[in-house]
């Protein structure tokens, strides 16, 4: 079964007649395209792992001690699933 070319003649010529600024341009889309294309097909989740300390952080009642404890279970259950940052 033939592939559908992604990159044929015409767009060829327009990459080889661009300078160095319009090429960068289109690499930096290229790639977020493949990086929005890739996170749509993934089933892991991007977990900033500071704004979760700092939002449990500022529950009435837990504190420092505290904190440390319930971020190292959930460090360890990241660790485990493989989805760490």
């Amino acid at each position: 079964m033939a592939e559908k070319m992604l990159f044929d003649r015409a767009l060829y010529k327009k990459v080889k007649n661009m300078d160095r600024a319009a090429m960068e341009q289109t690499f930096k889309n290229v790639y977020e395209i493949g990086y929005k294309s890739a996170l749509k097909e993934t089933s892991s989740v991007l977990l900033d792992t500071d704004a979760l300390r700092a939002d449990i952080g500022r529950v009435k009642g837990i504190g420092d001690k505290r904190l440390d404890e319930i971020m190292s279970i959930i460090e360890i259950h990241l660790t485990k699933s493989g989805k760490t940052e």
